[in-house]
């Protein structure tokens, strides 16, 4: 009973994403008595839905490997996607046997862990897995509701820094400890997003429609991105985006392209909506503050320049408009 009380207690400790993924990796490993276990990430793209393998044990127990290759949900074996289609248990039987659980949440099937058995499954190991389950979803449920923006499913400003740190620790044991700080910003970018004259669209067609543009801009936002990659709304407008794992001209070409798309798209009632964008490459030892500052500076130039565009701020470092910045008019800028 101790033993169980304790795995309880690593899954309710977590408080971000990831860590409570690897402890409920672990933790159904440990329960189900598998041979192997693999925990798969759902998520959606514009063409449906895919899988990503988030870990593998026992080879990885308890931390995650690093994001392994994406696999469409319809190329999955048939267990995945019984599992996921139907959101229960799904049996094989062959060389080796198993199952494939659905780990539920609010608003659908956020994954799914597959465990492999020399032999007959041990019942009373998947009962206390499927209670384990439970609690998951019960405690990521409170979680994201001090963490995720209601309105559009994104993580909020509260979440900003601890997500940013997590994120700076990681690309550091990524380039390890002697990267030297002309290079740190070549694969980690920040991407501040302002919706164009977005309180002319509240005056003018009213807040309801001006929420749905919000709505649909985070969807837009979503297929654009990767699913790696950190999305959050700021409040109002405002949208902040980090990139890792790529090079300036991949980052920059993915800020372009949703600039065009949130250009190309139709909004109900309101028709045309622009974005301007800025950006800016990480640097080492930064503050998510800081980072955001800099991004926020390019963003200020992108409005007075025209909006509709995205500006780095590297590329305007010495500006006469950055240095002499004072504090816009809503009126004026946005």
């Amino acid at each position: 009973m101790s033993d169980l009380i304790d795995k309880v207690a690593d899954l309710i400790d977590e408080r971000d994403r990831e860590g409570l993924e690897a402890t409920l990796a672990r933790v159904a490993f440990q329960l189900s008595r598998a041979r192997a276990l693999t925990l798969w990430r759902a998520f959606h793209r514009v063409d449906g839905v895919w899988l990503r393998k988030c870990a593998a044990l026992p080879e990885t127990v308890g931390a995650l490997p690093p994001p392994q290759d994406d696999l469409p949900l319809g190329l999955a074996c048939e267990p995945l996607r019984l599992a996921y289609e139907t959101r229960a248990l799904a049996r094989w039987r062959g060389d080796l046997m198993g199952c494939v659980l659905p780990v539920l949440g609010e608003k659908g099937v956020l994954g799914l862990i597959e465990i492999e058995t020399d032999g007959d499954l041990d019942e009373d190991g998947l009962s206390l897995l499927l209670g384990m389950l439970r609690i998951y979803r019960s405690h990521l449920a409170a979680l994201d509701y001090g963490d995720i923006d209601e309105l559009t499913g994104l993580a909020n400003r509260r979440t900003f820094d601890d997500e940013f740190s997590r994120f700076m620790q990681a690309e550091a044991r990524r380039h390890g400890a002697k990267r030297i700080e002309d290079a740190w910003g070549a694969t980690s970018h920040i991407g501040v997003a302002d919706i164009d004259f977005f309180k002319q669209i509240n005056d003018r067609f009213g807040h309801p429609y001006g929420d749905e543009v919000l709505m649909l801009f985070s969807g837009l936002m979503r297929d654009t991105f990767r699913d790696t990659d950190k999305l959050f709304r700021f409040g109002g407008e405002e949208f902040v985006i980090l990139l890792s794992n790529c090079g300036l001209d991949d980052a920059l070409a993915a800020f372009k392209r949703f600039r065009a798309a949130v250009a190309a798209y139709r909004f109900p009632q309101v028709d045309k909506v622009t974005v301007s964008i800025g950006v800016t490459s990480m640097r080492l030892h930064d503050t998510g503050s800081a980072a955001f500052g800099r991004a926020d500076q390019a963003l200020y130039l992108a409005k007075r320049s025209g909006r509709n565009r995205v500006l780095l701020f590297e590329a305007m470092e010495n500006s006469s408009v950055i240095e002499a910045r004072a504090t816009p008019s809503e009126a004026e800028l946005f």
